[in-house]
């Protein structure tokens, strides 16, 4: 992304390379078909980078004209003009498409970019319930903040070993490179978001380009015949691309998956008179488009996250290609219009402590923005409807990494007899209804939620991007069953999660493993099971867990999952009270540029498997009660509400708020605690507690008000 500095002879090769890399990245944020792997062209911009900056702080060493102050005023004179024209254009973008909590979101990063740290602030706000990573404009400044640490220490690095000895500096680069690959291995399964962000896992890649340029800089020609250059270099192509098209959204990355690509750019660099560098790479469109690739990489994303935030989260293809040739046309214009003239007289010779002053400027102005909630007095009453959709993000009975319950007494209840729940966030996004509910009949609620964890005994959900957590799961489940069975309070159970998305089987949402396999490392697992197996795995694990609740005289209730979304719909809410925002998706022909209130629920085939399933295992287990929130949530089979007049009903595309838990469980009724608490904890059968739940035809539910909101 950075571009280089160009004290030595300009090859368009390496500009080639640079457009091979942007291509990759532009085209699979757009969405094309074909090319998952596409942000491998991050790395190979790493690679590029390190072997042209660290050849250029080489080159000055050995002539002892090395100056800290000239390269990071290079460095700013190159990155902050057009950067901070991109962030002037998300800010403003911000103001008048954005809503309160977007905007503050969007300032918060903008601040973080801006010091160059935002790939700090993406690892730490990487969660369940973080915005999706796809509607924030300055994703893309993560792989800015990682080379711009890199860039402030490895000066450091080299002027010491150079002083020390000049011959441990090609040996101490690859043994850091060496170190920080290791670490990526080894750290991947464990954090995968803190291998992908953070430096650390990260440094490898620059090095490895930093060692490339210092060996060739004592070796000035590659031993060898001109065939085994013509062969490398083919076949530096080839690992480069491959990966491209190979590599699937599962793959744990970036460890030993971003090799190949590595070693492709190290060999297409080290190469420049072989065939494919002089006559492929070197191609004038291809050298082009690497010159303006620092500008298309800074504009490509803002536009097509502010396209997906108008489009309701659902970007086209069509508007996704229509985005980043857009993006092409105005880096064309960055990069003669702003990056050019600041790199020459008068403005080359602008001190440092400009860039710095303009740099706090535009952290002040970001900040502002940030603290001020987004600016929340340009749409006040859309800014009242997001306050009110944020409780499951501070629920301290939700946990995320540990594998135990939250034991204070906020989730455990009171001495009264108690109804537990028992499940992962979606459970959790039910309490609050739940909970008022139980107490208006007599009881107290314990809770017990974990992340992407339903309540299973014998299996838990195992997520690619986070494989560990499968085991963590488990730990949970089993203590949550030991306080269940042991807690003499508790009379009702009801187990509820996001029973589908183990069952979806993409990328994110991962899938079920047996227990035992939780155990292990299972690291590499990266294809799923079949759904018939992923069916009878669920299945099994339910009646497992019904079978150990029932023995403990425990009355069990399973909720079926609320309904699903393909859209957002707070983002609906949102487009509908923001006028640009609607007219923008009006004339970009989105379906989404309306809100009525009631939409049809997603059909994945995992959600109609996830109810076979429950059915299955609650038929399978006599005395246990199958419920659902959808009598309330949805006045037709077709059709479900996701607001109630101006109360949000969802915080995203499944999540119940707090209002839509107290809508969905309304008319829900547990029989009298003063007559369950005659029952023995132990007891196994006869009465016991029920939950009854007026059906539609009996207490018809009212019918959501679903009309449209005026504009703000």
């Amino acid at each position: 992304m950075i571009p280089a500095d160009r004290a030595t002879l300009y090859r368009p090769d390496i500009d080639g390379l640079r457009a091979l890399a942007i291509l990759s990245v532009v085209l699979a944020h757009a969405g094309v078909p074909a090319l998952a792997g596409g942000f491998t062209g991050v790395d190979i911009f790493f690679v590029i980078s390190g072997y042209l900056i660290g050849g250029h702080i080489h080159t000055e060493l050995r002539a002892g004209s090395f100056s800290f102050l000239r390269f990071y005023q290079r460095r700013a004179r190159r990155i902050l003009p057009a950067f901070f024209a991109v962030l002037a254009f998300i800010l403003l973008a911000s103001l008048v498409l954005l809503s309160p909590q977007e905007a503050a979101v969007t300032a918060r990063a903008s601040f973080a970019a801006a010091l160059s740290s935002s790939n700090i602030l993406f690892w730490l706000t990487t969660s369940y319930f973080a915005p999706k990573s796809e509607l924030n404009p300055l994703l893309m400044t993560w792989s800015l903040g990682v080379e711009e640490q890199f860039y402030a220490l490895v000066p450091i690095l080299m002027v010491l070993l150079t002083r020390l000895r000049r011959n441990w500096l090609l040996p101490s680069i690859l043994a850091v490179c060496a170190l920080s690959f290791a670490f990526a291995w080894v750290v991947l399964p464990v954090s995968a978001m803190f291998v992908f962000y953070m430096l650390p896992g990260r440094a490898w890649e620059l090095g490895a380009g930093v060692a490339l340029a210092v060996g060739l800089a004592r070796t000035k020609a590659i031993p060898g015949p001109p065939w085994l250059s013509e062969f490398a270099s083919a076949a530096g192509l080839a690992l480069m691309l491959a990966p491209v098209f190979l590599l699937t959204p599962n793959t744990l990355f970036p460890g030993p998956a971003a090799l190949p690509t590595v070693i492709g750019t190290v060999l297409l660099l080290a190469l420049p008179a072989s065939w494919v560098n002089r006559h492929l790479l070197s191609l004038r469109p291809l050298a082009f488009t690497g010159r303006i690739s620092y500008s298309w990489y800074l504009w490509h994303w803002p536009l097509l996250s502010l396209a997906r935030v108008v489009c309701g989260g659902n970007l086209p293809l069509p508007i996704g290609v229509a985005a980043i040739a857009a993006a092409y046309g105005i880096a064309v214009l960055s990069y003669s219009w702003i990056e050019q003239p600041f790199r020459r007289p008068p403005f080359a010779r602008s001190p440092l402590r400009r860039y710095a002053a303009l740099t706090v400027a535009a952290s002040a102005a970001c900040a502002a923005l940030w603290l001020s909630h987004g600016a929340a007095g340009r749409f006040s009453a859309l800014a009242q409807i997001e306050s009110t959709s944020q409780s499951l993000h501070s629920d301290p009975c939700l946990v995320a990494g540990q594998d135990q319950p939250n034991p204070s007494a906020a989730c455990l209840g009171g001495n009264s007899p108690a109804v537990a729940l028992w499940g992962d966030s979606h459970a959790a996004a039910l309490a609050p209804g739940l909970r008022a509910l139980a107490a208006s009949q007599g009881y107290s609620l314990v809770e017990l939620a974990k992340n992407s964890c339903p309540p299973l005994i014998g299996a838990a959900h195992y997520l690619p991007w986070q494989p560990r957590a499968a085991a963590a799961c488990a730990g949970f489940n089993r203590r949550g069953l030991d306080l269940l069975v042991a807690d003499r309070r508790v009379r009702i159970v009801v187990l509820a999660a996001s029973w589908a998305a183990p069952l979806n089987q993409y990328w994110m949402d991962g899938w079920l493993v047996t227990e035992p396999e939780t155990a292990q490392r299972i690291d590499a697992q990266t294809q799923a099971p079949t759904p018939e197996a992923s069916h009878r795995l669920l299945v099994q694990a339910l009646s497992a867990t019904l079978q150990s609740l029932q023995a403990a005289g425990k009355q069990v209730i399973v909720l079926e999952d609320t309904p699903y979304f393909d859209f957002d719909p707070v983002l609906r809410v949102r487009g509908a009270k923001i006028f640009p925002r609607r007219k923008l998706a009006e004339w970009l022909g989105s379906p989404l540029a309306s809100d009525p209130g009631l939409a049809a629920p997603a059909q994945a085939p995992g959600i109609a498997r996830s109810i076979a399933a429950l059915r299955q295992a609650v038929a399978a287990n006599p005395g246990a009660t199958l419920a659902g929130p959808n009598p309330a949530l949805c006045p037709t089979s077709a059709m479900c509400a996701y607001r109630d007049g101006e109360k949000l009903l969802f915080l995203d595309n499944s999540h119940l708020t707090a209002y839509g838990a107290g809508f969905a469980l309304r008319g829900f009724q547990f029989a009298s605690p003063d007559t369950s608490s005659r029952l023995p904890a132990e007891s196994v059968s006869g009465d016991r507690p029920q939950l009854v739940s007026n059906p539609p035809s009996t207490v018809p539910p009212s019918r959501p008000r679903a009309e449209r909101p005026q504009s703000q």
